[in-house]
């Protein structure tokens, strides 16, 4: 049977037909594969860019916690060592703490690579008489490149701790002599002719005195109130300056003590050459003042002035320093000395003599104390400090012992009692006690080289201005 040509042309056309959407399948096929490797290298490198980016996030993140445990190290220098070894800051060749080229770096994660580098700028020098300033900072690295840089200010002042002898009542007698530093009261001070006091107090630029809220009185005696008729050196029996101003100290204030000074003689002078510490302040609500002259009206006034208080220190403190003293085996519970006496090694020592529980009452003798005497004012001065806390006990120092000390007997009576000294011995630094008998021959003083090594314990550090660097 023939096949017609009709039929044969729509057989041709049909197949034309099939290749036609055979080709437009293939081509959309392609297209629509084109589309999702399109689509799939998107999301590969958007997946990559995603990872790369979640990686350099947690890579700056830690960067910024090693740097932050920079701050945190550093933080922890100060409270230990001080600032005595960043004299020499930012180029300190035997402190990395102090050197901006070369500074103290440590690894904290040996297996992610996290280091800090840090070191500490000393934008404004600590004095013990005027507050500093030291600036941290700190470099965090963490795998790869990722660095951040950050810094803190830390602001260094002392504690409100005396810079002097502070009782609540002292006596003198014997030849005792106190020597570029200054007593304070909130008591009597008995025997006043027989304290021998001269300099300049180094801790506040004033004549070396006595500072009481109570009365100081040439009598013997004894207990926190006198009579006021007593042998006062202000003898309220007096008028105009000769109440206010006695020649023989004219430096002293008490509650008897007034701004009439007169302007010649002692006393002359004394407020115009130190206003800060004798000009008429604190205004007492009652058209006078809590300081004027030779005047210091009340406890509150006297702790305004030289920047004292009562307790001295708090219960956080002394827990602080009990727990140094453990540390350094420097604790003890009863006053028995060891053959060779105590015998503390470190360069800042705390010795902290609990007392209270076992040994109530006991005296320490501060001539078992080795290690820790040198001559006032010396050439040379050594980089160490000494600090002596006794609680529930007294304290006794004789027979030619020389001391360089922070003393706090912390007890009020009967205990914190700083007893009879007798021997010819010298005690430089500070003492806060219930009781000081300077009745006998010794010698106690501070200079320069005791104030610039106050222990680190007694410092007060305050940081603030925490920076991010951006890099």
């Amino acid at each position: 049977m023939s096949t017609r040509p009709c039929d044969q042309e729509m057989t041709a056309r049909r197949q034309r037909a099939r290749d036609r959407d055979s080709g437009s399948a293939l081509i959309i096929t392609l297209m629509v594969l084109a589309l999702l490797t399109a689509l799939s290298t998107t999301v590969a490198v958007v997946t990559i860019n995603n990872l790369q980016s979640s990686l350099r996030a947690q890579q700056a993140g830690a960067a910024l916690n090693a740097a932050e445990a920079g701050l945190a190290q550093a933080m922890s220098y100060l409270r230990s060592s001080g600032v005595r070894g960043l004299v020499c800051s930012p180029s300190c060749t035997g402190n990395a703490w102090g050197n901006s080229a070369s500074p103290k770096s440590v690894t904290i994660g040996r297996d992610t690579g996290e280091t800090y580098a840090v070191w500490i700028e000393s934008v404004t020098a600590y004095t013990a008489t005027t507050p500093g300033v030291y600036r941290i900072h700190s470099t965090g690295m963490a795998g790869g490149s990722a660095e951040r840089r950050v810094s803190v200010d830390v602001h260094v002042t002392t504690t409100t701790v005396p810079k002097g002898v502070f009782a609540r009542t002292v006596s003198g007698g014997g030849s005792a002599s106190v020597q570029r530093e200054s007593i304070f009261s909130t008591g009597c001070v008995y025997n006043r002719s027989k304290i021998l006091m001269s300099g300049d107090d180094v801790a506040y630029g004033i004549p070396a005195a006595v500072h009481t809220s109570q009365v100081i009185t040439k009598s013997n005696g004894s207990g926190q109130y006198c009579p006021t008729t007593n042998k006062p050196i202000h003898n309220p029996s007096e008028s105009g300056s000769l109440r206010y101003c006695n020649p023989d100290f004219p430096y002293d204030q008490d509650r008897f003590g007034g701004g009439d000074l007169g302007t010649t003689g002692a006393c002359g002078s004394v407020k115009s050459s130190y206003p800060a510490y004798y000009g008429p302040q604190f205004p007492d609500g009652a058209g006078g003042y809590g300081v004027d002259g030779s005047l210091i009206k009340d406890d509150a006034s006297l702790f305004a002035l030289f920047g004292l208080r009562t307790p001295v220190l708090t219960q956080a403190q002394l827990d602080q320093l009990r727990t140094i003293a453990q540390s350094q085996d420097n604790y003890h519970t009863t006053v028995i000395a060891p053959a060779g006496g105590w015998t503390p090694d470190e360069a800042n020592a705390v010795m902290f003599f609990d007392l209270a529980q076992v040994d109530p009452g006991g005296v320490v003798d501060l001539n078992r104390v080795m290690g820790f005497g040198r001559l006032p004012n010396p050439t040379t001065c050594p980089d160490k400090s000494l600090i002596i806390v006794i609680d529930g006990g007294n304290a006794k120092l004789n027979s030619n012992q020389s001391l360089v000390a922070s003393l706090f007997l912390t007890s009020s009576a009967p205990y914190g009692q700083v007893l009879k000294v007798n021997g010819t011995s010298d005690f430089i630094g500070t003492i806060y006690a219930d009781t000081v008998d300077l009745t006998g021959n010794t010698n106690v003083s501070m200079d320069t080289c005791f104030l610039t090594n106050l222990s680190p314990a007694l410092l007060d550090l305050r940081a603030d201005n925490y920076v991010e660097h951006d890099e």
